[in-house]
């Protein structure tokens, strides 16, 4: 075959055109050696495309970025498709584009068969937002999206403003007299469903909450420890801080604790995410960079420590039933809705169908077996729901009906 008619395949590829046949072709001519130059080609020409930022094209770019990731981890990822002796770190990455595109290019030919319709367009449900409820330490609650740009509250040792939609900013109040020594009040952050919201704690510290969530903060930090306590899921990005109240010989590092209803965890500067809503079955907490140390609470409460673990970067710790499982973490899935995304990855129908109830604020409702219905896939969150729906609905082990808000699972 020429380099033209290859190259004519691979358009067909890129703009979803391609049949399972001609895609079957080119995954034939990949292993190929005399075509390796061929291919490197026309991926470098694509690549240098500028391409139109839909929601379509943020979802392939994603879920092709994850794959290479996971190809790329190891060198022996494609021994199965390519000989050895042409088995080179480019020539890999160059496999694991293609074998990423053909992925989603089978992906686009089956969503492109007839399937039933889930909702009309007059009865569509669109995505969350940046939302979220500022609850003071006197009871007083703020709507933030009504709320301009700005100074939103002074406090005798905090500012809180809101600096632009979805970030919420905390400072310590410049004229306070004696910073730190006043009595400590407590101010809470509640995203609804549907909501997320970034914070800007007052050391520096950033946090982004997820739907349903809520994070409790203090007017200032305690000498000993930077205490938050949180509900749902966060992630963090935590600085380094020292005691200034100390003499500069005897200063220590000040650690960032999070609280929540079955663990504590103890950082000094690192960057996690914690997922913690009560209606799931364990705790899950992923470490990105740093060190944490996690300790799981007994049944009793937070008065007893049933277990302590150290975690290291790439590992994640599930807590349940007061016991830790130590894995090595697939990180991206973990911040997936940190960066825009839903991706589920071998998931039961009821874990995936909260994660779309949070986010898309809806009820759920379910008829028949769902025993055994498991799902992996990755789409934008900003995506309406019914097209996340139709993805899911692509496996032909279930159906979907949306009436009003209620999502009817089938």
């Amino acid at each position: 075959m020429d380099h033209s008619e290859i190259s004519l395949l691979f358009k067909k590829l890129v703009n979803n055109q391609c049949t399972k046949e001609e895609a079957d072709q080119l995954m034939d001519l990949l292993t190929q050696k005399q075509y390796e130059e061929v291919f490197q080609q026309l991926i470098e020409e694509q690549l240098k495309r500028p391409e139109p930022d839909t929601v379509e094209i943020q979802n392939t770019r994603y879920s092709l970025n994850l794959r290479l990731k996971e190809i790329l981890k190891d060198d022996t990822a494609e021994i199965k498709v390519i000989e050895p002796k042409f088995r080179t770190y480019r020539f890999l990455r160059t496999a694991a584009v293609i074998i990423s595109c053909l992925s989603i290019s089978v992906y686009f030919i089956t969503r492109n068969i007839s399937h039933e319709k889930i909702v009309n367009k007059d009865n569509e449900i669109s995505f969350g937002s940046n939302k979220a409820f500022l609850t003071l330490s006197n009871g007083k609650k703020i709507n933030l999206e009504d709320v301009a740009n700005g100074n939103i509250v002074t406090q005798s040792d905090l500012l809180i403003k809101k600096n632009s939609d979805g970030l919420m900013v905390c400072q310590p109040n410049p004229t306070a007299k004696n910073h730190g020594n006043s009595t400590q009040t407590f101010n809470t952050i509640t995203t609804p469903d549907g909501g997320q919201y970034q914070i800007i704690l007052a050391d520096g510290s950033k946090v982004w909450l997820n739907a349903a969530s809520s994070i409790k903060f203090p007017s200032h930090f305690a000498p000993e420890e930077r205490l938050v306590e949180l509900s749902g899921e966060a992630y963090f990005e935590i600085v380094k801080v020292t005691n200034s109240h100390d003499s500069k010989a005897a200063r220590k590092k000040q650690p960032f604790v999070v609280l929540s209803k079955r663990q504590k965890i103890e950082v000094l500067g690192t960057r996690f995410n914690v997922n913690d809503y009560a209606e799931e079955n364990g705790v899950k907490t992923t470490l990105l960079h740093g060190s944490v140390k996690v300790e799981a609470f007994d049944n009793g409460g937070r008065q007893k420590v049933s277990q302590t673990k150290i975690l290291l970067p790439g590992q994640q710790a599930e807590l349940s039933a007061v016991k830790f499982t130590i894995s090595t973490a697939d990180t991206a899935s973990a911040v997936a809705w940190k960066e825009g995304y839903f991706q589920f990855d071998n998931e039961n129908i009821y874990v995936v169908m909260r994660k779309i109830s949070r986010w898309y604020n809806v009820q759920v409702e379910y008829k028949g077996n769902m025993q055994g219905k498991m799902f992996s896939g990755t789409i934008s969150k900003y995506s309406h729901v019914s097209d996340v729906l139709k993805m899911l609905q692509l496996t032909g082990t279930v159906s979907f009906t949306i009436k009003d808000r209620k999502i009817i699972v089938s």
